[in-house]
Formats: C-alpha cells, sequence, structure tokens
C-alpha cells in the first residue's frame, strides 16, 4: 500500500510537472525583431522605430492606449476635464505603481516630458509635444523649459495647457514619446509602469519579458512570457514559424517576402491590417543635383508606382498625392503618373539650371536597409532611372539602425521608408517640413509652405484649415521633397488561438491583452 502512495505521488508530481510545463509553452509568445535590436529601452528612443513602438506599449503606460477599435481609452488616467476652449486638459490618474515598487506620479510625467523638449536633449519626436504651450519656443531654447504649458497640480493631478486647440490630444497621450519617467535622463531603464518587465536583455540576441505583478491592470495580461529574437534572415525567422519556435513573422516586426506572402495567402493563413502609412523615396535636397526641383520631378516620372505597388511592396494601393487620402482628399495631379518624355524634358531643365551635363553627372547613390523586399524596390529605381533617363545610379545596403540615423542626419542620397502619422490627422505629417530638424529627412523647407501650415494649426474652422493643408500639400507635390509610391497594408501570421492584440494608428501592435485562447 505505501509502494502504490509512493506511486501515486510520483505520477501526480508528474503530471502537475507537464502540466505546468504546457501551460508555460502555450502562455509564451515569442516575436523576431528582424531590423535588430534596440539602442535602449527608453521611451524617447523608442519613438522611431515600429518594433520600439510595439515592445514599449507592453512596458509603459501613458495616460491613455489605443483599443481594439482604434480608440484612445483612459488607462494611466482615471479621468479628465477641458476647459470650455479646448486648450486646457486636466487629467486625474489612476493608482499605479513601478515595477520597483514606486509610485506613478503627475511630477513623473511632466519630468519626463520637459526632458523632450530641453534644448540640450537628443528626443528626435519632441515635435510631436509642439501642440502644448511654449513646447517648440522651449526646444528652440526661446523661453526656459519651466514656461511649458505642462504641470503637475499634485501627485495625482497634471495640467497640460495647449498652443492650439486639438482634439487629437488623447491619441498621442497613447505614445511613447508622453510615457512617464522615474529619472528621465537616464538611457538604462530599471523600473516600468506597463503590462510587463524586462527579465533578461541580452544585446543583440534576445529579450525577454515577463508580467509586471504591481501593473494596475495586470488583471487583463493573458501571457506569461514574452520572447524576443533578432534574427536577421527573414527565411531563418520564417522556418523557426514553420517549426513553431517563433508564433509572429510579418509586420510590423518581421516583414515576411513576396515569396512568403503568396504561400501563406494559398495557405489560407494570412492576416492583414490596413494602415495609413506612405512609402515615401526620400530625396536629399541638400545634394548638389537633389537640389533641383526639376530634377526632382524627373525622377518621379520616371517611375511606375502602380507596378512598384503591385509587384515589389504588395498589399497597398498607389499613391497619386504626397499624402494618404484617408488623412487628406484633394484631386490628384497627373504630375504622379509615369511619362519618360515629359522626365526627360525636366532633367534636362533640372542639369541646365545647376550647371551641369549628363557626362559629368555624379552617380546618386540608394541607400537601403535589410528588410524584406528594401534590395529589390532600389534595383527597380536604379533601373528604371538609367534606362529613363540615363544617369549613374549606384546601390548601397546598410543595417537599418544606421540606414535610420543617417536619414535623421541629412547623411544620404536617396532612400525610401515607410512613414506614418501618429494620430489621424495631416498636420503631424506636414508639420515636420516646417524647419529643419531630425524628422525632416529630405532637408526641405519653402517660405509658403511653411506659412499655410502654420495658419493651419491655429485656425478653429474645420473646412478653412483642411484648404490650408491641401494647399500646402498642393505645393510640396510640385516641389517633390520625397516620392511617394503607396500606402500599406500589414501583412503578418501566426497561431490561429492568439488573440487580444490590437493596432495603433501608425501600425505599431500591442500585445498588452493578447493570449492564446482556449490553451490557457
Amino acid at each position: 500500500m505505501k509502494n502504490i502512495l509512493v506511486l501515486f505521488t510520483i505520477f501526480l508530481t508528474f503530471f502537475s510537472s507537464c502540466q505546468k510545463k504546457e501551460t508555460q509553452e502555450t502562455r509564451k509568445l515569442t516575436l523576431n525583431f528582424q531590423e535588430g535590436d534596440l539602442p535602449s529601452l527608453h521611451p524617447h528612443d523608442l519613438m522611431i522605430h515600429l518594433r520600439g513602438l510595439s515592445i514599449a506599449k507592453t512596458l509603459y503606460e501613458g495616460l491613455t492606449r489605443i483599443d481594439e477599435t482604434g480608440k484612445a481609452v483612459l488607462t494611466g488616467a482615471e479621468s479628465y476635464q477641458v476647459s470650455p476652449n479646448g486648450m486646457c486638459y486636466t487629467f486625474t490618474l489612476r493608482p499605479n505603481s513601478w515595477s520597483d515598487g514606486a509610485p506613478v506620479l503627475a511630477t513623473q510625467y511632466e519630468a519626463a516630458w520637459k526632458e523632450a523638449l530641453s534644448p540640450s536633449s537628443d528626443c528626435s519626436r519632441a515635435d510631436l509635444l509642439y501642440m502644448i504651450r511654449n513646447a517648440e519656443a522651449a526646444k528652440r531654447g526661446d523661453v526656459p523649459v519651466e514656461e511649458v504649458g505642462i504641470k503637475a497640480l499634485d501627485e495625482m493631478t497634471l495640467e497640460i495647457s495647449l498652443e492650439y486647440p486639438s482634439p487629437l490630444l488623447l491619441e498621442l497621450l497613447a505614445q511613447p514619446i508622453c510615457f512617464p519617467l522615474i529619472h528621465p535622463q537616464e538611457k538604462q531603464m530599471h523600473a516600468f509602469n506597463g503590462p510587463f518587465v524586462v527579465d533578461i536583455w541580452a544585446k543583440g540576441d534576445k529579450i525577454n519579458l515577463k508580467p509586471n505583478p504591481l501593473f494596475w491592470n495586470c488583471e487583463s495580461v493573458g501571457l506569461d512570457e514574452i520572447e524576443v529574437y533578432m534574427i536577421e534572415d527573414s527565411m531563418t525567422a520564417y522556418a523557426l514559424f514553420e517549426k513553431e519556435e517563433l508564433d509572429w513573422v510579418g509586420l510590423p516586426l518581421s516583414p515576411l517576402t513576396t515569396e512568403m506572402l503568396t504561400r501563406l495567402e494559398n495557405q489560407e493563413k494570412l492576416y492583414s491590417h490596413p494602415v495609413d502609412r506612405a512609402f515615401w523615396i526620400f530625396l536629399n535636397t541638400e545634394h548638389p543635383v537633389l537640389s533641383s526641383a526639376k530634377i526632382r520631378q524627373a525622377l518621379n516620372l520616371a517611375l511606375d508606382r502602380k507596378s512598384i505597388t503591385d509587384h515589389i511592396l504588395k498589399g497597398g494601393t498607389p499613391l497619386e498625392k504626397s499624402l494618404p487620402f484617408s488623412l487628406l482628399s484633394i484631386i490628384p495631379p497627373h504630375l504622379f503618373s509615369k511619362n519618360e518624355a515629359l522626365a526627360q524634358i525636366k532633367l534636362a531643365e533640372g542639369l541646365e539650371e545647376i550647371g551641369y551635363t549628363k557626362e559629368d553627372l555624379p552617380p546618386l547613390v540608394i541607400t537601403y536597409s535589410q528588410q524584406a523586399n528594401r534590395k529589390q524596390v532600389a534595383e527597380y529605381l536604379q533601373e528604371s532611372w538609367m534606362k529613363t533617363l540615363g544617369i549613374p545610379i549606384q546601390l548601397k545596403s546598410e543595417e537599418w539602425n544606421v540606414l535610420r540615423s543617417n536619414l535623421e542626419k541629412g547623411e544620404y542620397i536617396i532612400s525610401a521608408a515607410y512613414e506614418a502619422a501618429f494620430y489621424n490627422d495631416p498636420l503631424e505629417l506636414l508639420e515636420r517640413f516646417i524647419t529643419i530638424n531630425p524628422c525632416n529627412f529630405p532637408r526641405w523647407t519653402h517660405p509658403e509652405f511653411g506659412k499655410l501650415v502654420t495658419e493651419a494649426k491655429y485656425e478653429t474652422d474645420q473646412e478653412r484649415r483642411l484648404e490650408l493643408l491641401s494647399k500646402a500639400e498642393q505645393l510640396m507635390m510640385e516641389e517633390l521633397p520625397f516620392i511617394p509610391v503607396s500606402t500599406d497594408t500589414l501583412f503578418f501570421t501566426h497561431p490561429e488561438g492568439l488573440t487580444g492584440y490590437c493596432f495603433d494608428f501608425v501600425g505599431a501592435v500591442d500585445f498588452s491583452k493578447a493570449s492564446f485562447s482556449g490553451r490557457r
């Protein structure tokens, strides 16, 4: 009898162990960052990468969060009030803790935002905060950062005074630029106030996240672990997915090649999500050749954007103007149709304008990253421009983190990337080009353009506001600091049981409430 009890105990122990192992396996989500590791986990540094934005949503909690319907809902904030003129928002914080046990305070929001707006800060997306009173002036150093319209009235109350009315403030507050920080100037993050915390970070290898037991809404967290790998080769990542060692391949974390898209579509395993990202070919207007608007127009006229969209990028629709139609709707001009004869005329006029001939024209270098299909885009551009215009084009491959940094510094000639607004408004994209700043990759400005966009910022009549922004876009389409190619659709795949994730407007994915349904 004693031996039977011992065997039964061993069986129960083994069975429980297996159950625990199975539960842990099915509740772990494995992801891949094809573009490589992140420079840091500081929210300000995470703003420029979709993978960074996505991981930020697991580690931090802002005043709001974008839900599955695409709307901003209160999370870190319990309630808010708006002044009658729409220029002042007062938020009451929800009780929440950092992972080290310290309370989340209104002063930590104030300090983090003002750090981003400090002239000495290297935050590249501080411009998103310019809707706040004196924010832009403080970033320029014209007024002390203490005069910015961000004020902690007490430990749990935050007041935000705006430069101009913006009903889209709640959407912006869901982004990492608006997350609180205990020590804003430190790049090494030791505590997190979101659904997950960092368990292991092996630089260049993997990141392991585990649930934050002190998170205010920890009961909504449906995963025991998130494991992120750094596999650059898309074929390797896809092979791991097929072996069930990766749970997610595809955008926005690990782009799929054209062949993979076709295979998954045939297997009926392909998921999609439309997003108003635009694929733009950036032209560095500080380059002697690309300083000519006519040469930029010639490059544009030599391209068949439908061919690029259908055969290389896949999933989006050709852009016949600078911005996606869902952001700003005007009649598209014929300038965006392929016209080889006109392209050659524009090139000749541009060369005469800058004093060059085709024979002494220096090679234009197209820089591309290792992301899926970017090399094919670069090769298409090279072939089209050399064939139609007869100008020398060279290709150069760069690791994405390096390329992105060079775009911000203007250290490139031609390069392409997806860009999207962080909230559903054309202003966020257009105002990037008012001044020379890290987000103005083409290094292009125009006095009339700047005047139109600035006037639109303060215009309260919505019809007049859209008219001003449309005029600004029309001017941009004539000057062409970048060549619009297509909108985007996020294609991805994952196990059938994965649910609860959602996307924000820019295309970042939020796994904070993800789970494997039916296998808990």
